[in-house]
């Protein structure tokens, strides 16, 4: 390049072709001229290397009176042999270099990138409260332990969710309990009262007693409306609903993401039926939430053979009913199922409260939806009732 470089410096500066002496250079072999006004065949030629020998390189360089091309200096040149092994040295060392970045972007893919991947949404799902959905452990170096820690974070929140929800039922049971109670010293007082109207009581004695023991049913009420009140403080059914138009789609998501893994363990077929996206109104977290209970109480009741999930549209609503083979009910008891601290016939030895269907009722009611049970042919259904925006 150099030597090309300076006869094609020469020539620009009016040293003519056959002044210069090829003696004095050591890798160009031989010069040709071809004129700038030649013709455009020949010109093309010239440049395919015509006339050179057959595996000599070339190259070409324009040569210039002032700023007038004048012609085209083709420069024919050969390689040392001394330079190839260098050359090829080098292509090999590019190679290696290009391969080494290669496995170190896989690398890099396989133990930092696939891993965050893996867990990215979780801090965004555990703060909305879903916990059903565990994490696969990993072997990465940098994020396995971080992965695992993460997913014991997980079952540790899901295990105190499930403990203050049955903290709540039990709260919730207690006031039915309290409340119930309260019936007996009314029917005392009621009795005594009676029997003082009437003169039953014929001495002082007793009729002193009498008074006592309504004063002593009286403070016995007193007492059971306190812990009543101190128990109801704050109600079960008392959430914050949040509406806003959400896709049919984005919710799907959520609760197959929920659900599909848990399910898949306890060996229960689990269908969600193709829908035609469409856009709803409502709190899309707490209708997850009602989704949850009603998928526990298919796996509590049901025979655990499938539970499948379709769609469709009536009425400016958007139906989404839940089916799940096993443990029907009675038509007669259908009424009653949402009703708070009611529990079916199917329900055996099973332990609950009777409170997940009537909260999840209180919720569709506060997005101005709905929610309703069938059963047919050992088949019992749950139907959410959802408005369409």
């Amino acid at each position: 390049m150099i030597e090309a470089n300076r006869i094609s410096h020469q020539m620009n500066n009016g040293v003519l072709l056959n002044d210069i002496e090829l003696d004095q250079v050591s890798y160009i072999l031989s010069l040709d001229w071809m004129e700038g006004n030649a013709e455009p065949l020949q010109i093309k030629q010239f440049f395919n290397g015509a006339s050179v020998s057959n595996g000599a390189s070339f190259m070409i360089n324009p040569i210039y009176d002032g700023q007038h091309l004048v012609g085209y200096l083709r420069m024919t040149y050969h390689v040392p042999n001394n330079l190839i092994p260098a050359i090829i040295a080098i292509d090999i060392i590019l190679l290696l270099a290009l391969v080494t970045i290669v496995l170190v972007l896989l690398y890099l893919k396989r133990q930092i990138i696939k891993p965050f991947h893996a867990i990215e949404n979780m801090p965004l799902e555990l703060s909305k409260g879903h916990l059903n959905q565990g994490i696969k452990e990993s072997k990465s170096r940098f994020f396995g332990k971080f992965i695992w820690g993460l997913d014991l974070l997980r079952e540790t929140l899901e295990s105190q969710k499930q403990t203050n929800l049955r903290l709540e039922k039990d709260r919730q049971t207690l006031i039915a309990s309290l409340s119930h109670e309260l019936k007996t010293p009314v029917s005392a007082i009621k009795l005594y009262s009676a029997a003082l109207y009437n003169n039953l009581y014929k001495s002082e004695k007793k009729r002193k007693e009498c008074a006592k023991l309504i004063e002593q049913k009286s403070e016995q009420i007193e007492k059971l409306i306190g812990d009543i009140i101190t128990t109801s403080a704050s109600s079960l059914s008392d959430f914050e609903i949040q509406n806003r138009e959400f896709y049919l789609s984005e919710w799907i998501e959520k609760i197959t993401y929920g659900n599909k893994e848990k399910l898949a363990l306890l060996k229960i077929n689990f269908e969600v039926e193709q829908v035609q996206d469409k856009l709803l109104v409502g709190d899309p977290e707490r209708l997850v939430e009602v989704f949850d209970n009603i998928i526990e109480n298919a796996i509590k009741y049901g025979d655990r053979n499938y539970i499948k999930v379709s769609f469709h549209e009536e009425e400016y609503r958007q139906l989404i009913r839940v089916k799940n083979s096993g443990a029907p009910i009675s038509q007669n008891e259908l009424p009653h199922m949402f009703s708070s601290f009611w529990r079916g016939s199917n329900v055996g030895n099973k332990p609950g409260n009777g409170l997940g269907l009537y909260i999840g009722k209180q919720l569709l009611k506060k997005m101005e939806g709905n929610i309703f049970a069938e059963t047919k042919d050992h088949v019992v259904s749950i139907v959410l009732v959802v408005r369409l925006s």
